[in-house]
């Protein structure tokens, strides 16, 4: 029988985590650059005797005047307000190189909505070609590449496949696949040897005739019920995949919530976590996406002398929790005295001062 396989649970982006990768070849995800545009570079021309000079009382710098500036060379960007966002929808439905979409006409088109619509139609292009790509392999290898996208193993798949590739290569033309697919039937419906040889008997009594289409219809079942076995294991492993990307959206959800939640963090600093958390700012060769929060994992892990530390907090990790609470309360404290210190009217300093009856005794030198 073949089995179904539980990936291993990742609490972070569940495209990437269970991808292993090298920190080494991680590199920063970047957007394109504007174009700059290049310098010129001034030359010193040397000095020749043909050379033009303008004295600075040339009429044509003379004081007072205003030298005219020359026409601006850079082309003008455009702006939302100068695009027709729905013709250019129409244009580019109507010309093919988008799809048609149900209610285009009544479709209101901002600069949002088209953009959204563009990464729909992006999509779409994209799955239709994967599509298109994967049936030029067969139902069988779309299988395999379903089962192993929903974490399942090529060893399983395998198995069953093989399967069914030996019973349907059975020749119940010949006395011996004959028997043999008789036999493999019943041994999978739980059989005995014993029981299974007696019924093999009876049948080679009653005819080759009759012996041949009980063959034939047992390799049929076994075909079948191997088939069904194989639809219920893609099946099983789907729902697992489901389950295991719901969670991973749960868990995130709440630890997302738990940034924000934590009084003793600043806006600033939540939003530090989150970044570092949640936003794939690297990629490797393959274009798997990856946190800095997973890469710094990754460079723990496969550091020894950082891992023995990361050991020795998780286990003191309750007496950590205590300990910043405790300076957590302490930098309250000492806020909230300093506060009301600060409060005080015409107060000069943090100290008590001692009150004076007389103003004291000015030094006399002699």
């Amino acid at each position: 029988m073949s089995k179904v396989t539980m990936k291993p649970f990742s609490f972070a982006d569940e495209s990437a985590d269970n991808i292993p990768f090298s920190v080494d070849t991680l590199e920063p995800i970047q957007e394109t650059p504007a174009e700059e545009t290049p310098q010129s570079t001034t030359t010193e021309t040397p000095e020749t005797t043909s050379s033009f000079s303008f004295e600075e009382d040339s009429p044509e710098t003379q004081e007072g005047e205003e030298q005219i500036a020359e026409p601006s060379q850079e082309t003008p960007k455009l702006t939302s307000s100068d695009v027709e966002f729905k013709t250019l929808g129409d244009f580019l439905v109507e010309s093919g190189i988008w799809k048609d979409f149900e209610g285009r006409e009544e479709f209101e088109f901002t600069e949002d909505s088209f953009k959204t619509l563009w990464e729909a139609q992006a999509r779409n292009s994209v799955g239709e070609l994967l599509v298109e790509e994967r049936n030029q392999f067969g139902s069988t290898a779309n299988q395999l590449i379903d089962y192993l996208k929903n974490g399942g193993t090529v060893d399983d798949f395998v198995g069953n496949y093989t399967q069914q590739l030996d019973i349907s290569s059975l020749d119940t033309t010949s006395p011996d696949g004959q028997e043999k697919a008789i036999k493999e039937y019943y041994s999978s419906l739980g059989w005995s040897d014993v029981k299974v040889k007696k019924h093999i008997e009876r049948l080679k009594d009653s005819g080759a005739s009759e012996f041949q289409e009980e063959a034939d219809d047992c390799k049929t079942k076994l075909v079948e019920a191997i088939e069904e076995e194989r639809a219920e294991m893609l099946k099983e492993q789907e729902e697992i995949a489901e389950n295991q990307k719901l969670e991973i959206q749960r868990i995130n959800k709440s630890i997302r919530e738990s940034f924000y939640k934590d009084e003793n963090l600043a806006e600033r600093e939540k939003k530090e976590l989150d970044k570092f958390f949640f936003d794939l700012k690297y990629a490797d060769k393959q274009g798997n996406k990856f946190s800095e929060f997973s890469v710094k994992w990754g460079e723990i892990r496969n550091d020894p002398s950082k891992y023995s530390k990361f050991i020795k907090f998780v286990k003191n990790f309750d007496s950590f929790e205590e300990s910043k609470v405790v300076a957590n309360k302490t930098k309250a404290n000492t806020y909230n005295f300093l506060k009301k210190g600060a409060s005080l009217e015409g107060a000069t300093s943090v100290e008590p001062q001692k009150n004076r009856t007389s103003a004291p005794k000015p030094f006399v030198f002699k």
